[in-house]
């Protein structure tokens, strides 16, 4: 089971090195031999280099592109803002992280925020529900699975959606303007022009669907995007070179 930490100083310092190298053989040399020098194991050095740079190579067109990324993290107003960015990624690419995300937005429409819920009993049940694409159940042990729940919650407290280190309550986060249209042009790169009728973006922030409304007068003021109204709806459409211009500051 990959941890779902977000790790966001590390990412940001891989990423870095990636945009300065563009090759990840060199990032992978530069990352050990600094961790080396900092009396680090080559060992305790490659686990969160792999798992990064899996997160960051499989995030396609909808997410920055990683020679971006440390630019447009740059530009997240805080530690939380960050940690929105980089949960796409998590969910992006963990099958498993997204499993869990999915169940809990299905649960979140239903029951509203009393669904959040993210006691480990409650999450070890939901993973016991899991099924690989052979239909096979998850085969780790309880101690595994409840250090995944911990690294799940953890990333949850970087987001915003859990408070204290002990609470497991959880509530929709309050979202920052770039993770805000990081996620909305992910949920574009998704699902096209109408996107806006299930913003799996916003969703994997735990915006529910009362949230959308509101989120989208928000980004109708965006330098970044056009909207225009047809069909009694109104429809949001990123400018060309989005991400570019978001590093930039200017979207």
């Amino acid at each position: 089971m990959t941890h779902c930490g977000l790790q966001a100083e590390r990412t940001h310092d891989i990423a870095s090195l990636y945009a300065d190298e563009l090759d990840w053989t060199s990032v992978k040399e530069i990352w050990y031999d600094e961790r080396v020098a900092n009396r680090s194991s080559r060992n305790s050095a490659e686990k969160p280099l792999i798992a990064i740079r899996a997160r960051l190579q499989s995030a396609g067109e909808g997410l920055p592109s990683v020679p971006v990324l440390p630019t447009i993290i740059d530009q997240c107003r805080n530690e939380r803002d960050q940690a929105q960015v980089l949960f796409l990624y998590l969910v992006n690419h963990d099958g498993l992280a997204r499993y869990v995300v999915h169940e809990y937005l299905r649960r979140l429409m239903k029951q509203g925020p009393s669904a959040l819920n993210f006691e480990t009993d409650t999450v070890l049940n939901i993973l016991d529900d899991f099924r690989d694409k052979a239909g096979e159940p998850l085969e780790y042990s309880e101690s595994t699975q409840k250090r995944w729940v911990q690294g799940l919650r953890s990333a949850l407290r970087d987001i915003g959606v859990l408070e204290g280190k002990t609470e497991t309550m959880g509530q929709p986060p309050k979202v920052g303007d770039v993770p805000l249209q990081v996620a909305a042009y992910y949920s574009w790169a998704q699902n096209g022009d109408g996107w806006l009728t299930k913003p799996i973006g916003w969703l994997y922030l735990f915006q529910s669907e009362e949230y959308w409304e509101p989120q989208s007068k928000r980004l109708a003021g965006y330098e970044g995007w056009t909207h225009h109204e047809a069909r009694s709806r109104v429809w949001f459409e990123p400018i060309d070179d989005f991400y570019t211009m978001l590093a930039e500051g200017s979207a």
